[in-house]
This record gives C-alpha cells, sequence and structure tokens, in this order.
C-alpha cells in the first residue's frame, strides 16, 4: 500500500511539475517579445467567409507604413513574416 501511495504522489508532482513549466512556456514568450519588440504580419484578404477569392494582401514593416493593395475585408488569413526590435533593428523573416 506504501509503495502504490508512493507512485501516485510521484505521478502528480510530475504532472505538476510539467503544467508549470507548460504554463510557463506559453506566457513568458509573449511577454518576452513585447518586452523588446512586436511582431509584423502578412495579410490575404479574401471577398468572403469562403477564402477562395483573393481580394487584398497587406505586408507590415518595422520602418515604414505597411504596403496594401486591393481591398480589406473581415475575411483574411494572418501570417507572422518578422519581429521588430523596439528602438530599430529586427525585420522580415
Amino acid at each position: 500500500m506504501r509503495k502504490y501511495k508512493m507512485n501516485i504522489l510521484k505521478k502528480f508532482a510530475l504532472a505538476g511539475a510539467g503544467a508549470a513549466i507548460a504554463t510557463l512556456g506559453v506566457t513568458y514568450a509573449p511577454a518576452a517579445a513585447q518586452q523588446g519588440g512586436y511582431y509584423i504580419y502578412e495579410y490575404t484578404y479574401y471577398s468572403d467567409a469562403s477564402k477562395t477569392e483573393q481580394v487584398g494582401f497587406e505586408f507590415q514593416h518595422c520602418d515604414r507604413p505597411a504596403d496594401s493593395y486591393g481591398t480589406t475585408t473581415p475575411y483574411y488569413d494572418r501570417a507572422r513574416v518578422g519581429f521588430c526590435q523596439y528602438g530599430g533593428g529586427g525585420g522580415e523573416y
């Protein structure tokens, strides 16, 4: 009985440690990025929710306003394409 109880306690301890590490990794990474800079994205805009007809495109930059073509709509895909550091530096991937 005692050996069984120890195995259960070990499993709970390992599960708790794993959850703590996973939570730290998920919450720390975005916070670190926000302190030193920000991500930039490219957007592809579509005519409707089916996302079959592209009607616009936007590409963000660190050092100048975004390049935009066509029409922006509520239907879009977004892809991270770079990281800009506050005060300069960084850039597209």
